[in-house]
């Protein structure tokens, strides 16, 4: 279900995973919303970034499968609430563990502390940084994962902080 105000040329340059110019048709990132659900904690207990898992069943249209950099925002933060963080984003089945769900992740950068678990979040796609791939072992895997938060930091140094 889109987001109020989207349109459908932007709608499917996100599909596309061409989040940049869906911005730019949207005056605003891309944003996917959804609750923070359990995952496989693989993130937080094997790779090294514990990730936000969102249930974006009604959420938006979620970007092609691949690894994106943007935010992590609470969709409803209470006042005075941090409510938003950096991110990389991985949008995909996590094939490099024969997943076949689809999900959407996102690590807060440099953040191991958050328990978002029931939170109603937002994910605001801002850069993408690669498509999705099969690694050959975790190893490669998590090497590829700190590439890719390094390259996310990079960009969100930058990249224009979203509305409170």
């Amino acid at each position: 279900m889109p987001q109020q105000g989207e349109t459908a040329g932007a709608r499917e340059l996100a599909a596309q995973g061409r989040v940049e110019e869906a911005a730019a048709a949207l005056g605003r990132p891309h944003r996917v919303e959804g609750v923070v659900v359990h995952g496989a904690a693989r993130g937080r207990e094997l790779l090294g970034f514990p990730t936000a898992n969102l249930d974006v069943t009604e959420g938006g249209e979620v970007p092609e499968d691949g690894v994106y950099a943007g935010w992590l925002l609470r969709a409803d933060p209470d006042r005075g609430a941090e409510a938003h963080w950096p991110a990389a984003i991985s949008v995909g089945t996590n094939p490099t563990f024969e997943g076949t769900e689809r999900t959407v992740e996102a690590y807060a950068l440099d953040r191991d502390d958050l328990e978002l678990y029931g939170e109603k979040m937002a994910v605001d796609f801002v850069y993408r940084i690669r498509g999705q791939r099969r690694f050959s072992d975790v190893n490669e895997l998590i090497e590829a994962m700190h590439a890719d938060v390094g390259r996310a930091r990079e960009m969100m140094d930058t990249a224009e902080k979203p509305e409170a």
